[in-house]
């Protein structure tokens, strides 16, 4: 009969190790990053989309025009349009919108390069991780942000459409605080989603400082 104190007995599983609470200069660093990170993706974003899609959609609109010239056999209402076409000269429109797609792909880069940089200085230990997920996170949510703030701003219009001496200044004023709503939002959701992640990327306790398992 085997001995009992010789039978193999696995040890007892250490506890998981407790994550410490950020920093107050780790939460300032996670909320400035956020807030100027994601400011600046924004503003790159816009800047790389709304001109690609320009020029995406003059593109289409050219091929379809010359497909439509080779039908039609240059008939009188073509060449009406072309020369309208002409006259606004969408060559000279491409260059301005080619600058504005690579001035936002700088933008977008210069914005991960800044937040990892904040994130760093502030003792941060994951600052591209941090960066990454949390631009993800933001984005996403900036999404929904912007579907569910639009939907006050409509509804405000709805009954003043039918008065065309209050459109205008209702068009501007709603425009001004659908501006500044969008600034603060971006905002918000860029400190949240970056203090969130870095929250959820902290480091664990230094295993020296947990005692034994019993």
């Amino acid at each position: 009969m085997a001995d009992a104190t010789n039978v193999y007995q696995p040890n007892a599983q250490r506890p998981a190790i407790p994550k410490p609470p950020l920093l107050p200069r780790q939460k300032s660093g996670a909320r400035l990053a956020g807030i100027i990170g994601f400011l600046l993706l924004s503003l790159g974003f816009w800047m790389f989309s709304v001109p690609l899609a320009v020029l995406a959609m003059m593109a289409v609109l050219s091929l379809v025009f010359q497909s439509v010239g080779r039908s039609s056999g240059n008939s009188d209402w073509y060449r009406q349009i072309a020369v309208f076409v002409d006259r606004l000269h969408p060559e000279l429109w491409m260059i301005p919108l080619v600058i504005a797609v690579l001035v936002g792909m700088v933008l977008m880069a210069v914005a991960l390069f800044v937040s990892a940089r904040i994130l760093r200085s502030h003792g941060i230990v994951k600052p591209w991780p941090v960066t990454w997920a949390a631009a993800g996170i933001a984005i996403v949510a900036s999404w929904i942000a912007s579907g569910v703030l639009s939907v006050p701003f409509q509804l405000t219009g709805i009954g003043f459409d039918n008065d065309s001496s209050q459109t205008l200044p209702l068009g501007v004023a709603l425009g001004v605080i659908a501006f500044l709503v969008s600034i603060a939002s971006t905002a918000v959701i860029g400190w949240l989603s970056w203090w969130w992640m870095a929250h959820v990327m902290r480091p664990a306790a230094d295993i020296q400082d947990v005692g034994p398992a019993t």
